[in-house]
């Protein structure tokens, strides 16, 4: 059954969407390859922020055309969705959005959908958060992950002999896990002027915000996935040294924002230097037509859901993360890989990520980083050929 507010979507040929009951959620998904002989390996793919299952509909039916059975599920706090906790800010039970929560989500849908394993689970932006544990936590389910513009930075490094060394108990503090366990950065970029996006995203006002853009919501995501394209010449990505003020204000403003803006601001700013002519540089492979399914979707819902992804990682002493304490040291283990567009400031975010998968640190099995030329964060849908043929590269790796 399809809602009265959800109008139907723009989908390629051969993509279709349906609703899945499960006891986690009523799972929207758009698939591609299904046979009822369960013959063809399944792929899941999870999004990010503010994106959608619709964000992998240039993927979708390539992989179904490569013989795989393909499903891109909306996750839980977006889109047609259903079933998670959508109260207040105030009263929303954020432990239901923890990442072993979101890891239960996909293994109760794969299950649903008739499946006891996925062959490789691929994740984007914050999706990629949630791929990776997917990885970690069940490597006998998911046999091999692709993890997009956002690296794994590994589990989280617990106090180590305190019974014995009391003076050890802060050595081991703020590596790994989640940003609630970074260290505190913010009263040092408040003297730079600036601020951090995903703690900014975890406040009340966020989705007031976003919502109630003063330009209108569809030029507020217009200019949003435009500024972190390769559509913006402005993007010039490099590693970053460490995790401090000083390096962390050479990102552009949708990532480490001006301190009194709010995110449609801090974007106007940039787009208001942005020549008309090159401001339709992203309508190639974001035109308007595909930008109002997400307008529509986040007028429908707003993007508290989303939202609270990020709530859940910032929280103060790792509130809402303990559970990743259970995997405390543990790398990935199944084959991965890593895509991003060379235009992309996701990949350098969180210093020296990258780094610790290509080395082994934090993945036993890494196959191979691929850098996508002309493109920036949004590449599933910027240059989704090129992601195919990575994801497949890894996949036939494994055979």
């Amino acid at each position: 059954m399809t809602d009265a507010t959800e109008k139907a979507l723009p989908l390629p040929t051969g993509v279709t969407s349906r609703k899945v009951q499960t006891a986690a959620l009523s799972f929207h998904i758009l698939e591609a390859g299904y046979s009822p002989a369960r013959d063809r390996p399944l792929v899941v793919l999870l999004h990010g922020f503010p994106e959608l299952a619709f964000s992998w509909r240039k993927v979708i039916p390539r992989l179904a055309e490569a013989g795989f059975y393909v499903v891109a599920p909306d996750q839980r706090g977006f889109g047609r969705t259903t079933g998670w906790d959508n109260r207040s800010f105030e009263l929303v039970d954020l432990a239901t959005f923890s990442l072993t929560t979101l890891v239960r989500d996909i293994v109760v849908l794969v299950h649903a959908l008739g499946y006891q394993s996925v062959r490789c689970v691929v994740g984007h932006d914050s999706g990629a958060v949630s791929a990776a544990m997917c990885a970690l936590v069940r490597p006998d389910f998911f046999r091999s992950v692709v993890l997009l513009s956002h690296p794994f930075n590994g589990t989280p490094v617990l106090p180590f002999n305190t019974a014995n060394d009391p003076a050890a108990a802060s050595a081991a503090s703020g590596s790994g896990g989640a940003e609630g366990a970074a260290p505190d950065i913010h009263g040092e970029l408040a003297a730079l002027g600036r601020k951090h996006y995903k703690w900014y995203y975890s406040t009340e006002s966020a989705n007031t915000d976003m919502m109630t853009a003063s330009q209108g919501l569809q030029h507020f995501l217009r200019g949003y996935f435009h500024l972190k394209s390769g559509s913006w010449a402005r993007n010039d990505p490099h590693p970053l040294r460490a995790w401090t003020a000083s390096e962390l204000a050479q990102l552009p403003y949708y990532y480490i924002m001006p301190v009194a803006a709010t995110m449609p601001e801090a974007v106007a700013l940039d787009m208001a230097n942005e020549p008309p002519v090159d401001q339709l540089a992203s309508h190639s492979w974001l035109p308007d037509a595909d930008l109002a399914v997400y307008v529509a979707e986040y007028t429908r819902t707003t993007f508290q859901g989303g939202l609270n992804w990020y709530r859940v990682r910032t929280a103060a002493g790792g509130r809402y993360t303990h559970d990743l304490d259970t995997f405390a040291g543990k790398k990935i283990e199944v084959p991965c890989a890593f895509i991003s567009g060379r235009q992309d400031w996701g990949t350098y975010q969180e210093p020296g990520a990258v780094e610790k998968m290509v080395n082994g640190s934090v993945c036993t099995d890494f196959r191979f980083l691929k850098i996508v030329d002309g493109a920036g964060h949004w590449v599933p849908q910027e240059k989704p050929e090129e992601v195919v043929e990575g994801i497949l590269q890894l996949i036939n790796s494994t055979e």
